[in-house]
């Protein structure tokens, strides 16, 4: 009897034992590799240049010139011969929304990217509804009346008219406003009646009090996200979804990516996030991948997030350390975007036919704060004391300068001696605000963007163009000892390094028009500000942003040597393979 015992439990432990490996077996980790015969910029001042490298665990273990390796060095390696190939430490987008990058991958798109005018547009949509099953949502993305220069916006009476029977959310390419039809407002149980969020965030009104369909900045547009969530977004989907955003995250050279604002309400997602990016799987995230509930790993960029700050709820009670994973700080927006009236600035938005007719501003505004100076001295002080990173949302000249002067009236109270609190966007920063950015240690994430996309409107339609010149001052900034990187808030725009890079190098629209020469910067230093500087604004730059012994072995191999290439040719530059952790990706 006490044989059999002995035998029961041994074979309990045997098949416990054979359950958690089979939970715990994850992709195929790749083995000692030498990478040589590469031309390696490896973004180290110390060491500029390599030919070779050697990877380990996922770990650099040396780098340098082949001749300088140790025969032990490269006994039983792989050695793989990269040909003369540029390879680069893997670029970091430090400002990104992957959630929504999520949620809008699937949707319809009416973007300027895809249509060339106004009338391209609504026939595209009108063929969307026709091939759509009735009482199925239809929810679009990428509406842009400054892209799309003839855009003739919806009215709710249009998307009735065209879609009865099927609810409709339409979304903008800022993501700052949106468009829903009768039946959607509906479905969220919103009506003429409903009280706005906010007198910054509401549902818009004709004069005789009817809903226009227009909807104005997130708080208002939740219960869809909400309801779009419960009918629209499932778990299969979005686990799709998830895997083919992070692979082109991965395509375009970015092996780490930071969510700046997270939105979501609850723990769910979370854990959807952790799978994909966590060095070895969780046993709950294991279970859940092999009963179909969660992808099947791969290397996936490291992902780290700043929670909303009315999400609040969702931070551990503790800052964690973790290299794959993380959740780093809190976001906060103190004004909107430029599109939409509510970048909170010091001089009135230019009156045009773009900024009145079509983005319907009103005259002589200048936008305003989204929130009190004392909540936000108050939100400064608790997250601060608490040891969290903060974020701050900031557009215009008054914006920046509110936030900076919140910063300098509590330097003394609040020790900012070795904080990097965050500005974002940074669209009309003021150059007589970064030494005092200096002395309080506030690290700027410029939206360069701006400047391509949007870079003609602003000069000639929106600010004017003595005020456009004093757009985004990366070389100023630069020029006062700060650490400053860029970014493109996708899925306002796809998050493609090199075009970062070009426009920083350049400062050209994209009908070629030059905005301030003189704000400049050179190819390293923008090269820099997606790889060391990134990576020192998320306190990672002793593990990642160049390619160092002992630092991870995220880095990328390039079709082109981007200092051999003109300049105009840089968004050109193809990542042709991104390791992360010294595994491949598979696009």
């Amino acid at each position: 009897m006490k044989r059999k015992l002995k035998f029961a439990v041994l074979a309990v432990i045997l098949l416990v034992a054979f359950g958690l490996y089979y939970l715990k077996l994850d992709f195929q980790k790749t083995a000692p590799t030498l990478y040589f015969n590469g031309n390696f910029i490896t973004i180290n001042d110390a060491q500029p240049k390599a030919n070779a490298m050697l990877v380990e665990n996922g770990i650099i273990k040396h780098i340098g010139e082949l001749k300088d390796f140790s025969e032990k060095d490269l006994e039983n390696v792989l050695k793989r011969d990269l040909q003369g190939a540029t390879a680069l430490p893997g670029f970091i987008d430090v400002h990104t929304h992957f959630a929504l990058s999520m949620f809008l991958s699937e949707m319809h798109d009416l973007s300027g990217f895809t249509h060339p005018n106004n009338e391209a547009i609504w026939n595209s949509f009108e063929d969307i509804v026709k091939q759509t099953p009735k009482g199925e949502w239809i929810v679009c993305k990428g509406l842009d009346p400054v892209m799309t220069k003839d855009l003739q916006t919806p009215s709710i009476q249009y998307l009735d008219q065209i879609a009865p029977e099927n609810p409709v959310v339409i979304f903008s390419q800022s993501l700052h406003n949106y468009w829903a039809n009768s039946k959607a407002f509906e479905m969220v149980g919103i009506t003429s009646k409903t009280p706005n969020p906010s007198s910054h965030s509401y549902y818009e009104h004709d004069a005789k009090g009817n809903l226009t369909g227009a909807i104005v900045e997130q708080e208002a547009f939740k219960p869809f996200i909400e309801k779009l969530k419960e009918d629209v977004l499932t778990s299969t989907m979005l686990s799709r979804a998830a895997q083919k955003v992070m692979r082109a995250y991965s395509q375009n050279g970015n092996t780490t990516i930071v969510s700046t604002g997270i939105t979501i309400n609850d723990k769910k997602s979370l854990l959807l996030f952790e799978h994909l990016s966590s060095k070895e799987p969780s046993l709950l995230g294991s279970l859940l991948e092999k009963l179909g509930f969660l992808p099947k790993r791969e290397p996936t960029p490291r992902h780290f997030l700043y929670i909303r700050h009315d999400m609040a709820h969702l931070l551990p009670e503790k800052k964690l350390s973790n290299d794959f994973y993380n959740i780093i700080g809190i976001k906060h927006w103190y004004d909107g975007s430029p599109y939409t009236g509510s970048m909170y600035m010091n001089e009135p938005y230019l009156e045009s036919d773009l900024t009145q007719n079509k983005l319907h501003i009103t005259k002589n505004s200048k936008g305003k704060a989204l929130t009190s100076k004392d909540s936000l001295k108050q939100f400064i002080t608790t997250y601060h004391n608490n040891g969290w990173q903060m974020a701050f949302h900031a557009q215009g000249d008054a914006a920046n300068s509110d936030i900076i002067e919140f910063f300098r009236s509590l330097n003394g109270t609040l020790d900012f001696s070795n904080s990097r609190h965050r500005l974002e966007h940074c669209l009309l920063l003021s150059k007589n605000d970064l030494p005092k950015l200096k002395t309080l240690n506030l690290t700027p994430s410029f939206h360069i963007n701006h400047l391509y996309y949007y870079g003609d409107a602003l000069s000639k339609d929106i600010l004017a163009e003595d005020r456009s010149h004093a757009m985004l001052p990366l070389k100023s900034a630069l020029d006062n000892g700060i650490v400053s990187s860029i970014h493109a808030d996708q899925p306002m725009f796809e998050s493609k390094p090199f075009r970062l890079i070009q426009t920083a190098v350049e400062r050209k629209t994209s009908s070629g028009y030059v905005i301030n020469e003189d704000e400049r910067i050179s190819l390293m230093d923008a090269i820099k500000t997606l790889t060391i500087n990134a990576a020192w604004q998320i306190e990672m730059e002793d593990k990642l942003g160049s390619l160092e012994t002992g630092k991870y072995a995220d880095f990328i191999i390039l079709d082109k040597d981007p200092f051999s290439v003109a300049t105009e040719n840089l968004d050109d530059i193809k990542c042709v393979e991104t390791f992360i952790n010294g595994n491949k990706v598979i696009y």
